[in-house]
């Protein structure tokens, strides 16, 4: 829980993180990976394998990838995109779908590297206050 809340600070608390964690592992078209040197947890990205009609299959989505600051531009991102890429396949999925923000260079270029190409523009709305005046 302590790279999730270094991921995206502030987000939810940490019970409420477990909880979700555990209601996600629970379902066989979750996976989260981790990555670990020496001992420690360095790295994790979590997918979702869904079926989609219009595409007449399935595809997967990655929800979250980070990996340490200190872990970066070690091979530990790559890894662990590789293995979410095989694990995807072997699921049966025909396309694996990323998300990052715009300037997230470093991110950008490591997904380019492993045969990612720019699709389509994502937008996103919080629905906490997605109503609201």
């Amino acid at each position: 829980m302590v790279l999730a809340e270094e991921f995206m600070p502030g987000e939810a608390d940490a019970e409420r993180r477990v909880d979700v964690l555990r209601h996600n592992l629970g379902n066989p078209d979750y996976e989260l990976l981790v990555a670990e040197t020496e001992g420690r947890i360095v790295g994790f990205i979590d997918h979702w394998v869904v079926q989609d009609f219009v595409h007449g299959g399935k595809l997967s989505y990655i929800q979250n990838f980070y990996v340490t600051p200190q872990d970066r531009g070690k091979g530990v991102g790559g890894e662990l995109l590789q293995e979410t890429m095989r694990r995807a396949e072997a699921k049966g999925a025909t396309e694996v779908h990323v998300s990052t923000e715009f300037g997230n260079k470093p991110a950008i270029d490591m997904y380019k590297k492993h045969g990612f190409v720019k699709e389509h523009l994502q937008l996103e709305m919080n629905m906490n206050n997605a109503y609201e005046t």
